[in-house]
């Protein structure tokens, strides 16, 4: 799957990021960096608007955590847990998300997940705007295993 059959998927299922004009940029078995247009993110003062720097950090960590999962064949319900953003600065251009998996915790939590079939993970999003680091945004993403993947057809999971 391309980065654009991933953005296309999102946009259906998950509306908000259409209007925040978000297209992933890339992605792989680590890491997720999503895209975002100032114009139609922008507050009353020509700046982005801090729930729309917030929404791209939560749905950079919700879309990496989905994408690994099923590349490991799992089908699990995500939902965010917890959202923690620092504003550092005004952000006044076009803005990137880059969410990367801590590799550390990664194989307790996809061992907890197969054996109680629920676990949570934290993913920090790093948010970059000319070349800076405007805001981090750390999140708790709790995972409740479904099945094994059953309908490759409804999925967004990059072949491998």
């Amino acid at each position: 799957m391309s980065p654009d059959d991933l953005t296309a998927y999102l946009h259906i299922h998950i509306p908000l990021t259409a209007a925040l004009g978000a297209r992933v940029m890339s992605f792989d078995s680590r890491q997720m960096e999503i895209a975002a247009p100032l114009a139609p993110n922008r507050n009353h003062r020509g700046t982005a608007f801090g729930g729309s720097l917030a929404t791209l950090g939560i749905l950079g960590g919700w879309s990496l955590l989905n994408t690994v999962l099923e590349r490991q064949k799992l089908v699990a319900k995500i939902v965010v847990q917890h959202s923690d953003c620092e504003f550092r600065e005004p952000v006044a251009a076009d803005f990137t998300a880059l969410s990367v998996l801590p590799e550390a915790e990664w194989p307790r939590f996809l061992t907890t997940l197969r054996r109680h079939r629920r676990a949570r993970i934290a993913i920090e999003t790093q948010i970059r705007a000319n070349g800076r680091a405007v805001v981090t945004h750390r999140g708790r993403y709790a995972a409740f295993l479904e099945s094994p993947l059953e309908s490759p057809n409804d999925s967004f999971a990059p072949e491998t």
